[in-house]
């Protein structure tokens, strides 16, 4: 007979206290972390005679418990998504996910730019949101993302259907969720003029509405080194950076770089809409003068070769490194005049917590930003089943800055 050893009480009771501590460690370690300006220089975000002065500081610790509550201000990933590597895979796979709760309907808008390159902007469209006065929203995806993304649609609509009431207009960059291509000229991560141009419209022909800009990954650098060109004069009432890769230079090494999650998932993805939309641009005419290497670019499996080959070209750049200088948003955060919240994940693989300029949210009195121990690239991922837990705090923030 085998003589098998069976844990003792004792033995076992002391396995539970270590599992408990343990948990109650980690649980600790997902606190969200907070970064601005301090309370005397915190910039002012409203006055109001029932209010008084009311500062970012305290927006964010009175007006927005997911980020500052002790008790809630917690990111607390999902069991079986607890690193950021897995939270990232997840919501790259799932990006077209479809669910009866965020199924939403657009009604389209077509928008010619200045060099006759197309830019389209989705309004969400529901008869039970019938207020013209409420905040109008601009929200945009990442490279190759659109109205389409499941993280859009259901920020969409929470904020839809927020107290606010937002009306909600996602901006599609150019040849992304099939807006024609009609102009050479690509979209990139520090292009803003389209985003510039489509600001200014919404704000002609909604003089009186509040606008709200809100960007994610490419998007996220897009609207905050527009917000930052702008300085005073941004039309914006507050803006929202998800995943922002202030640094252009460290987050395409990051990109680049071997390994699972960009060999086998983020870069075919990306690559996937970018070759399908350089297929649909195939009857606009190269000027001979870019020396383009058409057969490299047709072959391409990676996002550099493309910038390098194609990118740098069309658009003028001396060579690479002089596109992500200048593409980047970080020499713009300084410059930054209205209320403005980045959050960024310290695990995210594709635009690294080295790539952020901490230090600078500590001085402009108008930004904040909220750092997430592990939330992966646009995973952010918590609960059974997963739920994207930015929307909350995004909300929170938005409802408060509009008031």
């Amino acid at each position: 007979m085998l003589d098998i050893a069976f844990p003792s009480a004792l033995g076992l009771a002391a396995l539970g206290v270590l599992a408990y501590y343990g948990q109650r460690r980690y649980i600790a370690g997902c606190r969200v972390r907070i970064v601005l300006a301090d309370t005397k220089t915190s910039a002012i975000v409203r006055h109001t005679e029932s209010e008084g002065v009311v500062t970012l500081h305290d927006v964010l610790h009175m007006e927005c418990p997911s980020l500052t509550d002790p008790e809630q201000a917690y990111m607390v990933p999902t069991p079986y998504l607890a690193t950021g590597l897995l939270q990232t895979i997840y919501s790259t796979l799932q990006v077209r996910k479809r669910s009866p709760g965020t199924d939403v309907a657009y009604e389209r808008e077509m928008l010619v730019m200045a060099d006759a390159g197309t830019v389209s902007i989705d309004w969400l469209v529901d008869a039970s949101l019938s207020n013209r006065d409420a905040p109008i929203v601009l929200l945009m995806a990442g490279v190759g993302g659109s109205s389409r993304e499941y993280r859009v649609r259901v920020l969409a609509k929470a904020l839809a259907y927020s107290p606010a009431r937002c009306r909600m207009a996602i901006v599609n960059h150019r040849g992304t969720a099939h807006t024609p291509i009609t102009a050479l000229r690509p979209y990139d991560v520090g292009f803003t003029e389209d985003f510039r141009a489509v600001v200014k419209h919404v704000r002609a022909a909604n003089p009186h509405n509040k606008l709200v800009g809100i960007g994610l990954s490419m998007g996220a650098n897009i609207l905050t080194k527009y917000v930052g060109e702008e300085g005073p004069k941004c039309m914006l009432a507050c803006a929202v950076a998800v995943c922002c890769p202030f640094d252009v230079r460290v987050s395409s090494a990051a990109i680049n770089e071997s390994n699972l999650l960009n060999n086998h998932v983020f870069q075919p993805a990306i690559m996937g809409a970018l070759m399908r939309a350089i297929k649909r641009a195939s009857h606009l005419p190269l000027d001979p003068t870019w020396n383009i290497d058409v057969e490299t670019v047709h072959s391409a499996t990676r996002l550099q070769v493309l910038e390098r080959e194609l990118l740098i070209k069309i658009c003028g750049h001396k060579d690479v490194n002089e596109y992500y200088e200048k593409a980047g948003s970080i020499d713009h955060v300084d410059n930054i005049a209205v209320p403005f919240l980045a959050i960024n994940s310290l695990d995210d693989r594709i635009t690294p917590p080295s790539g952020i300029p901490v230090d600078k949210f500590r001085t402009n009195p108008n930004i904040a930003l909220a750092l997430v121990p592990h939330g992966g690239h646009l995973g952010f991922l918590t609960g059974v089943p997963p739920r994207i837990w930015f929307v909350q705090p995004i909300v929170e923030f938005v409802l408060a800055a509009v008031k």
